[in-house]
């Protein structure tokens, strides 16, 4: 009779089929008593069935779970990451959003063990209709997941890293976000002064204009508690942000990045939207300069984005997202002169690369300029040897 650590010992008996059924009891990976019925032809057959189930079972013990999907090994990986402030909780509802897709699709059904290069290839074939951001992240996530797999030995190799499986292009152009002209910047300021917002909904006017002279994220924004201003020594302080939790937008203690708590420096026309803001300010739970009185919550940044949709539509300016606004600050920075790394500091950026790259053809427009002072050396130069 079979005998096994996490089994006792069991009872056989021949069923209506003329099978032979061995029925155990065992202990599962969680400690559990359980039992077991396993069926074959033979004796030696029901054996040999029940020593694959509990090898199985072993490797469940030790983590390893051979019957693993790439849903599943991500599931765990994200959760953990979770769990340990590795990544907040907006960065998981996305790695969460970016798996459950991966788990609609044939090759997030299966055990990642019979997953094979030309599964793989006809899912990241069927990528090309999203964005080159979204594939990314797709591909990326089939990665960490082969990784894994082969770290606790539920496959032998790695099939992402094989050559022939390469990340996708998107059949859509990239859309690149870039900032206000000096000529749509004025429209723009124009047409939120005058946007009329209908009875009984909220007005964002404020707060799209605070994005375009400080820079700030609009979530930063929307966080905005009194004490966080400081007019005397003029600066905010930026230290929480509105994140989109699994339920319900939420505050979140903290930014987005470890850079992104920073000081912004409150400019003239900064100044009085602020002052204004305040003074609008009524009584809420979270103690908010603003906050949504109709649904009794936080603002997000979705709900700002719909108006500044229409007020690009009313001003006849090009729609790039209400992020624009941000990357208009930064490029009237560049233009006024203000040094790269003092504007990081400002944005909130990770590090300088970012700026960098980020506003890389603002900065190239801004060195045309400096070929008048090649000519005023040269010229001097000249006025020397005379």
């Amino acid at each position: 009779m079979l005998v096994n650590n996490s089994i006792s010992q069991g009872c056989w008996r021949e069923n209506r089929s003329g099978n032979i059924e061995y029925r155990f009891r065992y202990t599962d990976e969680y400690g559990k008593r359980r039992e077991k019925s396993i069926t074959g032809v033979s004796v030696d057959h029901c054996l040999e069935r029940t020593e694959e189930f509990l090898a199985k079972l072993e490797n469940k013990k030790n983590g390893i779970n051979l019957d693993a999907t790439i849903p599943e090994i991500l599931y765990e990986k994200v959760k953990n990451d979770f769990k340990k402030n590795y990544t907040g909780e907006q960065g998981y509802q996305r790695n969460l959003r970016t798996i459950e897709t991966i788990e609609k699709n044939l090759v997030g059904q299966m055990p990642i063990s019979e997953v094979k290069i030309h599964h793989i290839e006809t899912y990241l074939q069927s990528l090309t209709r999203y964005s080159n951001t979204t594939i990314s992240k797709f591909y990326s996530m089939l990665k960490l997941a082969f990784t894994i797999a082969v770290d606790k030995g539920i496959v032998q190799n790695n099939i992402m890293n094989n050559r022939a499986v390469k990340c996708p292009i998107s059949d859509k152009i990239d859309r690149k976000i870039r900032g206000l002209t000096e000529e749509e910047q004025a429209k723009f300021i124009k047409a939120v002064n005058a946007y009329k917002q209908q009875k009984n909904r909220n007005t964002y006017r404020l707060q799209l204009l605070i994005e375009l002279f400080s820079g700030m994220r609009m979530g930063e924004i929307n966080a905005l508690r009194p004490e966080s201003i400081n007019f005397k020594k003029g600066f905010i302080h930026v230290d929480r942000t509105i994140s989109n939790g699994a339920a319900c937008p939420f505050i979140k203690e903290g930014t987005k990045t470890k850079a992104g708590e920073r000081d912004v420096p409150i400019s003239a026309p900064l100044k009085p939207l602020l002052e204004e803001a305040i003074s609008q300010m009524k009584d809420n739970p979270d103690g908010l300069i603003f906050y949504d009185y109709i649904k009794k919550g936080v603002i997000t940044t979705s709900q700002v984005c719909s108006m500044y949709k229409k007020i690009c539509k009313d001003a006849g300016i090009p729609y790039y997202g209400q992020h624009a606004l941000r990357h208009t600050f930064a490029t009237r920075c560049i233009e006024a002169g203000v040094p790269p790394l003092v504007l990081k500091s400002w944005l909130g950026h990770t590090n300088i690369h970012v700026t960098l790259d980020t506003y890389a053809d603002v900065f190239d427009r801004m060195n045309l300029g400096a070929i008048s002072k090649f000519e005023d050396y040269l010229e001097e130069l000249s006025n020397e040897d005379d």
